[in-house]
């Protein structure tokens, strides 16, 4: 049985994150998909990594958010892109729940070195980004850095990365309502062809 879980990171409730995360909610809601939302903001999630979880220490916090990763089938991530990242707390979610041993492993190939293989395979993952920016300076100046630090730098780590897709969505302080709606619509449809 498919289960979805949300997780999504904006300071505002008025955003238009977090009408992505409403419409992807209700999308879920209308196919009767078991469903969870982690909201980073309002759950005052703190991102900083102590040096006890550096060195390995797991709180009970992370151990609750590990479950839910680990109970789910689908993983939806929702987040604007803050100076070609994702926002801090985001960040922080993933240094201190996506850890060695429970998202990913080190298989030794050469003498002292290895690459990482990732322990959360079975699952499927859809992530929608925000920018401010339009897609062109983007895609071309800047060679898309946001989307393949993401996919290299953390989904392949953690998942394959042919179960996982990145929606991004352009300019969106800037843009008409009408295209804001064509973005709700274009989420609603990623979800459900995932369902």
């Amino acid at each position: 049985m498919k289960k979805f879980l949300v997780i999504y990171a904006h300071p505002d409730p008025r955003s238009f994150n977090a009408a992505v995360k409403e419409k992807v909610v209700e999308v879920l809601k209308a196919a009767g998909i078991t469903h969870e939302v982690i909201d980073l903001y309002s759950e005052h999630f703190n991102p900083v990594l102590t040096l006890e979880e550096l060195k390995g220490a797991v709180t009970d916090e992370t151990k609750h958010y590990q479950q839910l990763i680990s109970g789910s089938t689908n993983i939806i991530f929702i987040f604007p892109v803050f100076w070609f990242r994702a926002p801090a707390i985001m960040e922080g979610f993933f240094d201190k729940v996506f850890v060695p041993g429970f998202a990913y492993r080190f298989k030794k190939v050469v003498g002292k070195y290895g690459i990482p293989i990732p322990l959360l395979r079975d699952k499927k993952v859809l992530a929608f980004f925000t920018h401010g920016a339009p897609a062109l300076p983007v895609k071309t100046l800047y060679l898309n850095a946001v989307k393949y630090r993401f996919l290299l730098g953390f989904l392949s780590f953690c998942f394959y990365i042919w179960n996982c897709k990145i929606i991004q969505l352009w300019a969106v302080p800037f843009v008409n309502a009408e295209m804001r709606g064509k973005y709700l619509a274009k989420a609603g449809r990623a979800v459900s062809k995932r369902l």
